[in-house]
């Protein structure tokens, strides 16, 4: 059986996928898959994300893979996004009919009012509605009959495989969905060997509050996402509310415009409720308690007090870790050593001390691009926007760790502008291969908002644990294109125990976000790996990165140096030029590559790969043949 549970939106849908993903080993062996195609960490988006890119049916079938592989499991796919009338639309013949007639979908709502509130605020805090609640719940009616997408689901999987539950704490299990849900979906009724992280529910924030962080978010004076993890440990009761955004008469109205639409809904998908939902508040007559006047004018002065507060909070952190990194800087002499790995490969320029940074001059006001600059937490991020064709995301190497020059240039970040290609690229302060939760929140916040989607073309490329984020962070943007050399698939000591380099990335915290790139690799385009197949230890990490999309580019005797020895030969940028570009072939590069036994470098692996294998007096020839050339070419 396959189960879609495709939201609500605002109805605990993080909070049941936290558990169905903590848990899917557990579950596993409980008869329950959570499945991994078509899912970046904790949900499947990417499958609706698809639709509208005309994908969805590449990913739809990776589902079908899966679910065949292991019929009589049940199997589970989670996505809110799926609550939406385009992807309904979309999915429409994508799953074949075996499948189609299996399949149970399972949709939990919240009373349309209530749920218009939340989604109001949602959208205030981050300044992307105007303040204008009347003309903004006018505007959601026609989205909030919700029989135009669920009529759609009945369609493909039948209307007696739709199950619709009111979003109701009160009645549900224990008072929690995820109980609910495993009970009702699973057959679970004990949870008490699953992990069940004890998380208070999100209070919701009153919309005066709200709508002054949507302010503060429209002028980007402050950063929004931090002062709302600030404000949320406040315990003033004036800074939460509910019931605060429209009044009585005009939820009575909202709900009255969709009471036919609710009872369609009752009767097809759930007879055995007698109302759809408790309306017993709308009917007492009694005016919102929380719209009259005083309450208003006292949350008001609370939430501008609390966000005063929290500004200061939260520039004294962003001082204190300025100061912390520029003492740390300071005390540094030399970069901090690299754990095994490459030497410059030519990706990275130097810059003179007396100059500002290529990409801060890029987008400097007599410049006419416009980019950013984010401080993370371990971490530093600058977008150069050069239009909308093509853009290159890259990450540092293990050898740019530390480096304490403020005009540090970014890995490939010349390459990129010489192109004329817009590019974000990272730069890495420590050695813990982007296990850092701010740098992981500003990619989702990327992808959620559209930046990446916003370019007709994206390609991810770095070497070594800079392939790692680029081939992990790659699932924010379905469709892209990876250069990955020397790749690592992830540190994670449970998935590849027999991985001992890089001791202080091994340490790092893998409970993250994006921690195995081979779990986030399904819904690029082209995936290329540059690696040395003589090369253990890359080869072990290599055979963990699986797909239709990936493409082995072998490069014989380079260790772990495959972007060096390119460099060295002068082909890098001919390959990163036509990698991205799609015109990259076999063909074309093992050609190439025959250069190599020019390079010292290649001599050195291929000795100790000839030697390791009892092949000394091959060895010695190798060394012979290559000195002859030396001499002859008169190097």
């Amino acid at each position: 059986m396959l189960i879609l549970h495709i939201g609500s939106p605002k109805t605990g849908t993080t909070a049941l996928q936290q558990f169905l993903h903590s848990n899917a080993d557990a579950l596993r062996k409980a008869g329950v898959n959570y499945m991994t195609a078509a899912r970046t960490h904790i949900a499947h988006n990417p499958l609706a994300q698809a639709v509208p890119q005309g994908k969805a049916a590449e990913l739809v079938a990776q589902i079908v893979e899966e679910y065949d592989a292991n019929p009589d499991m049940t199997h589970v796919v989670s996505s809110e996004i799926m609550f939406r009338v385009v992807v309904a639309n979309g999915l429409r013949g994508l799953f074949p009919d075996h499948i189609a007639r299996n399949t149970k979908v399972i949709c939990y709502l919240r009373r349309q009012d209530r749920y218009a509130e939340v989604l109001y605020k949602q959208l205030a805090k981050n300044a992307l509605v105007p303040n204008d609640r009347t003309s903004f719940l006018a505007g959601q009616i026609k989205k909030l009959a919700f029989t135009n997408f669920l009529d759609v689901y009945a369609e493909m999987f039948g209307t007696e495989n739709i199950r619709i539950k009111p979003f109701d704490r009160k009645a549900f299990k224990d008072g929690d969905i995820v109980a609910d849900f495993a009970e009702d979906m699973l057959g679970l009724s004990d949870l008490s060997a699953f992990d069940r992280p004890t998380r208070e529910a999100n209070k919701s924030m009153s919309v005066e509050l709200s709508e002054m962080l949507g302010a503060i978010s429209f002028d980007k004076t402050a950063n929004v996402r931090q002062l709302i993890r600030v404000l949320s440990t406040y315990d003033d009761p004036l800074l939460f509310s509910k019931n605060d955004t429209f009044s009585l008469e005009s939820r009575v109205t909202l709900m009255n415009e969709l009471a036919q639409d609710n009872e369609k809904l009752r009767a097809t998908y759930a007879p055995h409720l007698p109302q759809l939902f408790d309306m017993s508040d709308l009917d007492s007559g009694v005016e919102d308690v929380e719209l009259e006047p005083r309450n208003v004018r006292a949350r008001a002065l609370a939430g501008s007090r609390a966000l005063g507060r929290a500004i200061l909070e939260v520039t004294k952190m962003q001082a204190q870790a300025a100061i912390a990194k520029a003492v740390q800087g300071a005390a540094l002499a030399q970069p901090e050593p690299a754990e095994s790995e490459d030497d410059d490969d030519g990706m990275v320029t130097v810059s003179s001390d007396d100059m500002p940074p290529a990409w801060f001059v890029d987008i400097a006001p007599p410049k006419p691009a416009t980019g950013f600059y984010r401080k993370l937490n371990h971490h530093g991020a600058a977008f150069v926007d050069r239009g909308r064709k093509q853009l290159l995301v890259t990450f540092d190497n293990l050898h740019n760790v530390g480096d304490p020059r403020i005009n540090r240039t970014l890995w490939a970040e010349k390459f990129a502008a010489d192109q004329g290609w817009s590019f974000l690229g990272v730069f890495a302060q420590a050695p813990v291969w982007y296990r850092d939760s701010e740098l992981i929140e500003m990619f989702e916040d990327l992808r959620e908002n559209g930046f990446f989607a916003s370019f007709d073309n994206v390609a991810f490329a770095g070497t070594s644990m800079g392939a790692f984020a680029a081939l992990s962070f790659s699932s924010c943007a379905p469709g892209s294109t990876v250069l990955a050399f020397s790749p690592q698939s992830t540190l994670n000591k449970t998935l590849v125990p027999w991985e001992t380099r890089f001791a202080k990335g091994r340490a790092a915290d893998w409970s993250l976000a994006f921690s195995d790139a081979a779990n986030e690799i399904a819904t690029a385009r082209d995936i290329q790996l540059y690696y040395d197949p003589f090369f253990e230890p890359d080869r072990k990490q290599v055979e963990r990165l699986q797909g239709a999309n990936v493409r082995h580019f072998k490069c014989f005797g380079f260790g772990h140096k495959s972007a060096l020895v390119l460099n060295r030969m002068g082909h890098l940028k001919t390959v990163m030029k036509s990698g991205i570009e799609g015109t990259l072939a076999a063909s074309d590069f093992y050609p190439m590559i025959r250069d190599r036994r020019n390079i010292r470098l290649y001599l050195t692996e291929m000795q100790a790969h000839l030697e390791a294998k009892g092949m000394t007096e091959r060895s010695e020839r190798l060394k012979a043949a290559f000195r002859k050339r030396q001499r002859q070419s008169g190097d």
